[in-house]
């Protein structure tokens, strides 16, 4: 195959990495130096696949490939090869997506490679758990993550709050909004019991946010009277 000719499994291979959600949320976490390389290797792969196909086709179909070849407008050896592996990896790269589930594969990517905060973020989405986000500008926000944050692409988290307020000048918080009531209400107006269809979301930026934490009411109540006792 000519050299020129490889930068159509090099590409398709790269197509595959950054675009299926089979592999993308793992290399949106790693360095660039390694998606090339691993592009290489799929794209080697999905070429291996395509001159595998090639073949069946010139053993059992010699005069469609010949009648194909004919009547190219260049004659350059393994053309078409190298185009049916670009084909090939966008053909793969979508069907997948249709099979893989997004959500799926972006948490098992931060189970695997994920920093701490990531996994706060997972463990909440995933489990309907309770965080405190405090900002640099005293303002905190608790609720519920719907919608993880992708490296690379977007420095936003999506949470659905319960509770936000400030923080006083002992760093106290200071409670000025309470969501649940207000869900309640809506939820009994429009007889719904999916809090998501309200569309209630706030988007944080998470370079503004100082400290996020798991929160449970219980444990914070008794940790304050426990405070006041002392």
């Amino acid at each position: 195959m000519p050299w020129n000719l490889l930068i159509f499994p090099l590409v398709g291979g790269y197509y595959i990495l950054t675009r299926s959600h089979r592999f993308k949320f793992i290399q949106q976490r790693l360095d660039r130096q390694r998606l090339i390389f691993e592009s290489v290797l799929i794209g080697s792969f999905t070429c291996a696949l395509a001159v595998s196909i090639r073949l069946i086709f010139f053993y059992y179909y010699p005069s469609l490939i010949e009648k194909i070849y004919i009547n190219l407008p260049f004659k350059e050896p393994y053309t078409i090869t190298a185009c049916a592996t670009l084909a090939l990896s966008i053909i793969l790269t979508e069907v997948g997506n249709l099979i893989f589930v997004k959500n799926k594969y972006a948490i098992k990517a931060i189970k695997s490679v994920g920093n701490e905060c990531e996994l706060l973020f997972e463990t909440s989405f995933s489990k309907s758990k309770l965080l405190l986000f405090s900002l640099s500008n005293d303002k905190f926000y608790i609720g519920w993550v719907v919608e993880l944050p992708i490296p690379s692409i977007s420095s936003h988290v999506r949470i659905i709050p319960v509770i936000s307020g400030y923080r006083n000048e002992e760093k106290k918080l200071e409670f000025t909004t309470e969501y649940l009531n207000v869900y309640t209400e809506m939820m009994q107006k429009v007889k719904s019991v999916d809090v998501k269809e309200f569309k209630t979301d706030i988007v944080i930026d998470v370079q503004q946010i100082i400290t996020v934490s798991f929160y449970d009411f219980q444990l914070s109540n008794n940790l304050m009277n426990a405070g006041k006792e002392t």
